[in-house]
């Protein structure tokens, strides 16, 4: 049985290069940037306003001033702005020569005349400078960027049409288990319905690769074994779930050591999820997770997320804050790393969600992550600091 750290120094020597290719702005979602991103033009690329109002001279908020036009968000300002003049202007709009400021709508007043009295005393800028924001040139985005939906949008507002993403793997998935059936099956009083596989598929749709599905095997060493090299004609990499333990059907590592691959570790220290299966032949990997959803979930995160991300190019680090818990956690057993699911609380600190296991699926649909008890380490009091691990 090895540490988390030490798993992580294993997995990294085994990195894979997904190569790269060029793909639309809008297919672009959820994979790994390719290549540094650098700024078209200045943005803002004017001085726009940042409220409707009214564009006038700091100088003149005293004064009653003319309102010479009004400018939309698009147009171009027909006159320079003027002592004793101002313009009413929308929010987004290029802020006219000579004016130094906006004054918000809700402070002036339109009198009889049809001229602007500013009835406040004193107004901030509310101007967006020309390239406060990002300007021409500039680096936006690395090369190993994850494109969620702010990258994206991010290169669509700098003009990015066509991207460089490294390439999406496809990852075979393989549920072991004599006691599973699909979830359109009605099960019998002795069987369950297989949620690994369904949870995985997400998880793998989420870092923008692509999950083939394998089905169902059950618990005998020549079905497993014909499954597994089935996937693998066709994958780099297989997930197994299930068959990871030491049981009398638990036959994941017997099968891969059947088909020469080289067991790397097979026990980790971490509650939940200790039975894991990482194994390598050639340039094949494959990871065998618990078949407990819980374990298995977390396995995934630990793991296969990182192997995953840094071989798609990505610079990965966990996403860990630092909080407190509202109430006191203690353990009979410390031997290994522990991971308890946490909520947020009202006070802004984590409390333990409601959690019976590692078979407690429903769990995983309320938490936000994983709270981090290191090894040795029994009780953590009230109010103490400690590591979570964000999902």
């Amino acid at each position: 049985m090895i540490n988390l750290s030490k798993a992580l120094d294993i997995i990294d020597k085994h990195i894979l290069d997904a190569g790269s290719e060029i793909i639309p702005l809008k297919e672009s979602y959820f994979r790994i940037l390719g290549e540094d991103v650098f700024a078209d033009r200045d943005i803002p690329p004017f001085n726009k306003s940042a409220m409707d109002g009214f564009a006038c001279r700091r100088a003149d908020l005293g004064e009653i001033l003319s309102v010479r036009e009004s400018i939309q968000a698009g147009a171009i300002p027909n006159f320079q702005v003027e002592p004793g003049t101002c313009a009413r202007i929308m929010t987004g709009a290029k802020v006219p020569e000579g004016a130094d400021c906006v004054i918000m709508q809700e402070f002036t007043q339109i009198n009889e005349d049809g001229k602007m009295v500013f009835m406040g005393k004193d107004t901030n800028t509310n101007i967006c400078y020309m390239g406060e924001d990002i300007q021409q040139g500039e680096l936006v985005l690395e090369q190993g960027n994850y494109l969620n939906p702010q990258n994206v949008g991010l290169l669509a507002g700098i003009g990015k049409t066509e991207i460089k993403v490294y390439n999406k793997y496809s990852i075979g998935i393989i549920a072991t288990g004599s006691e599973l059936v699909e979830p359109w099956e009605k099960p019998e009083s002795t069987k369950i319905r297989n949620s690994n596989a369904w949870q995985l598929m997400g998880q793998i749709h989420n870092l923008g690769h692509i999950p083939i599905y394998y089905g169902i095997v059950q618990d005998d060493n020549l079905q497993i074994r014909a499954k597994t090299e089935e996937a693998l004609n066709n994958c780099d990499i297989l997930f197994l779930t299930g068959g990871a333990s030491v049981g009398e059907f638990d036959l994941v590592a017997s099968v891969l050591k059947s088909l020469e691959f080289s067991i790397e570790f097979d026990r980790l220290a971490i509650q939940p999820g200790k039975p894991i299966t990482f194994a390598l032949k050639d340039k094949k990997v494959c990871f065998g997770f618990s078949g407990n959803p819980v374990s298995c979930f977390l396995q995934f995160e630990l793991l296969a997320k990182p192997f995953l991300l840094k071989s798609s190019g990505a610079h990965y680090q966990p996403s860990r804050i630092k909080s407190k818990l509202d109430r006191e956690f203690s353990r009979k057993k410390s031997d290994r790393q522990y991971f308890l699911p946490v909520l947020l609380s009202k006070n802004g600190y984590v409390t333990p969600a409601v959690y019976h296991g590692s078979a407690h699926l429903k769990a995983l649909t309320e938490i936000i992550g994983f709270a981090e008890i290191p090894q040795g380490i029994k009780t953590i009091n009230k109010g103490e600091e400690i590591y979570v691990r964000l999902v």
